[in-house]
C-alpha cells in the first residue's frame, strides 16, 4: 500500500496560497570548496530519499483536503538553469515537491514549503552533503548531529506536531495592526543578493547592544526601510518584520515537517528615533513574543481555524479561496518583510573542511517583494535578500550601514555572479 501523509497545518496554507507571484519555494544551498560532481550527487540523493521517505512525496487530490502520497518515481539532479525559488512544476520533477540542482561549486535543494520548513530542509541537506562526500571517497566521519542514513525512518520524523500540541485554551481576541508595505517595479524573476561576513563579529556587535543577532539585524532593517522609504512622508506607518520561530525549541519534537510559528516585531520610526532605541524596542518585543505562552496561542489559532474549515463540508476550492483571502488580507498586510534565521549549522569537523559556506533563500511575494534569510557555518554568516522588484535601495542601505557604521567586511554577491 502507498504511504500517505496529511498535509500539516502550515502545509495546507502554503499549498493554498502558492501561485506565480508567490512560489512558496525556498532554497537551502551548500557552497563546496570544489566543483560539484553530478553523478556522485545523484547517488547521494537516491540514498537520502530512501532514508527520508517523507520527502519522496507527490500531491494527491482529496475531496476535503489534498494530501501527500509516496512518490516511487526517481528525482534527478539538474544543472541549475533558472532563477532561485521558481515555482516547482511537477512535470519537470516527476511529481516531486522539491528539486536538487548544482552550479559550479553549489549544491542547492529547493523545497515547496508544504513539505517541510527550514529545520527539516537543513536536516535533509546535511544528510545529502554528507552522503555526497562519502560517495566522493572523502575522509568524513559520521556524527550525531546528522541523520543516520542506515537507520529505519522514524514515525516521529513525519509527525504533525501542530496537532500534538494544540490545547483547549480559548484564544485571546487580538487584531494585528497593518505594517508599511514595500512597493516597487515588478520583475518576473527572483534576484538573490548575498552578503557574506564574520558570524563571530556580528554576534559580538549584537552582544554589545545586549541583544541577539536576529533582533540586531531586524532593527537595522527597520532603520534601512525608514531611511529609504518613509523618511519624507507625512504619515509614518509602523514598519514590521515577520520572524519565523522554530517551535521545536519550546515544544519538543523530532518532526521534519513544518513546525514553526511567526511573530511580527516592529515600530513606527521618526526622524528623532535612534538606532539604539530601535534595537531596544525590537529586542523587548522579540523576548515577549517568543515565549511558550504566546506561541501556544499561535498553534491553537492555526489548528482551530483549519479545524473549523474541515468540520464543514465545504468543497476544496472554496476552502482554499478562504485561506488565500485570509493570508492576503491579514497575514501579508501585517509585515513589510520576513527575515528568517536558521542560525549556526552544526556539522562534523570532517565535513566543515569541504564546505565554504551555506545560503538560505526565502521566496519573495507580491505583497512582500523583499524577504531575507540568514544561515551560518563556522565563521561564515550569509545574509541573503531575495527580491522581485527592480529597486535594491533598502538592501544596499542595509549592507552599507552594516559595513560603514560597524566596520564589518562584507562580500556581496548576487545569483548571477556565481
Amino acid at each position: 500500500m502507498n504511504e500517505w501523509y496529511k498535509l500539516d497545518n502550515a502545509g495546507k496554507m502554503f499549498h493554498a496560497v502558492s501561485e506565480q507571484t508567490n512560489s512558496s519555494v525556498f532554497r537551502m544551498a551548500a557552497v563546496m570548496k570544489e566543483p560539484v560532481q553530478p553523478d556522485e550527487l545523484q547517488h547521494a540523493l537516491d540514498d537520502v530519499l530512501k532514508r527520508l521517505p517523507m520527502f519522496a512525496v507527490k500531491l494527491s487530490k482529496g475531496v476535503f483536503w489534498d494530501f501527500l502520497v509516496e512518490n516511487k518515481e526517481k528525482l534527478f539532479v539538474h544543472y541549475e538553469n533558472q532563477y532561485p525559488c521558481a515555482p516547482i512544476d511537477p512535470l519537470e520533477t516527476n511529481g516531486f515537491l522539491m528539486r536538487v540542482t548544482y552550479y559550479k561549486k553549489r549544491i542547492a535543494v529547493e523545497f515547496f514549503h508544504s513539505v517541510t520548513d527550514g529545520t527539516g530542509a537543513l536536516e535533509f541537506i546535511k544528510a545529502l552533503v554528507y552522503q555526497y562526500l562519502v560517495h566522493l571517497g572523502k575522509d568524513v566521519s559520521y556524527a550525531s548531529t546528522l541523520i543516520d542514513i542506515h537507520d529505519e525512518p522514524s514515525y516521529y520524523e513525519s509527525d504533525d506536531s501542530y496537532q500534538n500540541y494544540v490545547t483547549d485554551e480559548k484564544p485571546e481576541k487580538f487584531k494585528e495592526a497593518p505594517s508599511y508595505q514595500i512597493r516597487g517595479g515588478a520583475i518576473d524573476q527572483t534576484v538573490a543578493v548575498h552578503g557574506k561576513m564574520s558570524a563571530e563579529k556580528v554576534h559580538q556587535l549584537a552582544k554589545a547592544h545586549g541583544t541577539t543577532i536576529t533582533a540586531f539585524i531586524s532593527a537595522l532593517l527597520i532603520a534601512a526601510i525608514y531611511k529609504e522609504r518613509l523618511k519624507f512622508r507625512a504619515y509614518q506607518e509602523e514598519i514590521k518584520i515577520a520572524i519565523p520561530v522554530n517551535l521545536r525549541n519550546l515544544f519538543p519534537s523530532n518532526t521534519l515537517r513544518n513546525f514553526f510559528g511567526v511573530v511580527n516585531i516592529g515600530m513606527a520610526v521618526t526622524e528623532k528615533t535612534t538606532l539604539e532605541e530601535i534595537i531596544t524596542e525590537i529586542s523587548k518585543q522579540l523576548r515577549e513574543k517568543v515565549r511558550r505562552e504566546s506561541l501556544q496561542q499561535s498553534i491553537n489559532d492555526r489548528v482551530k481555524w483549519q479545524t473549523r474549515l474541515t468540520a464543514r463540508f465545504i468543497p476544496l476550492p472554496l476552502k482554499y479561496h478562504a485561506i488565500r483571502y485570509g493570508y492576503r488580507s491579514f497575514s501579508e498586510r501585517t509585515k513589510a518583510m520576513t527575515m528568517t534565521n536558521v542560525g549556526k549549522v552544526h556539522l562534523p569537523e570532517s565535513m566543515k573542511s569541504h564546505i565554504s559556506h551555506m545560503e538560505l533563500i526565502l521566496y519573495p511575494t507580491k505583497k512582500s517583494p523583499i524577504n531575507g534569510a540568514m544561515i551560518a557555518v563556522g565563521d561564515e554568516l550569509v545574509i541573503t535578500f531575495s527580491r522581485m522588484i527592480k529597486e535594491a535601495d533598502i538592501i544596499r542601505t542595509f549592507f552599507r550601514e552594516l559595513s560603514k557604521t560597524y566596520n564589518l567586511e562584507i562580500e556581496v554577491y548576487s545569483n548571477d555572479s556565481r
